[in-house]
């Protein structure tokens, strides 16, 4: 304190005892400091005009600002709770589910897993390998790392799976045509096949989500969600599951990668059987799968 543009001082301090070098710790240590500048925070006062600024002129108004901000705050504080919610749901319909799972799908799993991981990483400039070096890693380790996460997720796809048949849940054409649409206006061109199956999978694994949310749960007086809102959505989440499979149809950096996640191979078979409602020997119209779910 006091000190002036150009000016030099030492000083002497003892180090204190949980210092992280602890061969210093505890002792005393002599600085030598020059100051070279003074700078100074100048906070831009708080109006309407400022509110034009930081939104590049989205919001005319303080007001109009403060109440945007409030709202995307809300929106992700209810998004981040219909997740949390969607994650119990499912995981108490695997808790109640008898599941036998060959060890070539987790497997499976886990080189998809990786293989996503790496697509990503493209996106940042960064390869696999000096993202395993970074992490101090060879290839199997990190495979037989995420090994009891690749298992959860098989179990999960497997699970709503059977809650798709279970429930006759399909998709309608008008469905798939939308989809396809918000793809190809996001420049996502689906170029198989295969592509176009996994995106059909991964939808009817979040239509059984929603289903399994709107027979356990209230609905939300709030919710105005629009078809289209849906499909973003059941877009956004097909991005995020079937990015950068392991089939290796890779596209470029930054385009996600739709593979077919279906297990056909008579070495991949599967076993889901999900418990019927053991408290109402006749269950009651309407009562379905989900009823598992407490």
């Amino acid at each position: 304190v006091g000190m002036q543009v150009g000016e030099s001082k030492e000083f002497t301090t003892v180090l204190p005892a949980d210092y992280t070098n602890t061969d210093l710790a505890g002792k005393e240590a002599l600085y030598m400091v020059t100051l070279y500048k003074i700078e100074v925070k100048e906070v831009p006062e708080l109006d309407d005009e400022l509110a034009k600024q930081v939104s590049n002129s989205q919001y005319e108004t303080l007001e109009d600002l403060r109440k945007a901000i409030s709202d995307q705050i809300e929106e992700n504080k209810k998004r981040r709770i219909n997740d949390e919610l969607r994650d119990k749901v499912i995981n108490a319909v695997i808790e109640r589910s008898q599941i036998s799972i060959h060890p070539l799908l987790i497997q499976e799993q886990a080189e998809r897993m990786l293989h996503q991981l790496s697509h990503l990483l493209e996106q940042q400039h960064m390869s696999l390998d000096q993202y395993l070096m970074m992490v101090r890693k060879t290839r199997e380790e990190y495979l037989k790392d995420i090994q009891p996460d690749a298992e959860e997720q098989v179990k999960r796809e497997l699970v709503l799976d059977a809650v798709v048949g279970k429930e006759h849940i399909e998709i309608l054409p008008e469905e798939l045509n939308g989809l396809l649409q918000l793809y190809a206006q996001a420049g996502q061109e689906l170029g198989s096949d295969a592509q176009t199956r996994a995106l059909v999978v991964t939808y009817l694994r979040e239509k059984a989500t929603k289903r399994l949310l709107e027979l356990t749960t209230d609905p939300d007086p709030d919710a105005e969600t629009t078809v289209e809102e849906n499909e973003e959505t059941a877009i956004a989440n097909a991005e995020a599951a079937v990015l950068a499979g392991a089939s290796g149809e890779a596209g470029e950096a930054g385009e996600p990668v739709l593979t077919d996640t279906t297990n056909t191979t008579d070495t991949e078979a599967k076993i889901v059987e999900i418990e019927e409602p053991v408290v109402n020997p006749a269950p009651l119209a309407g009562e379905t799968i989900a009823d598992v779910v407490e």
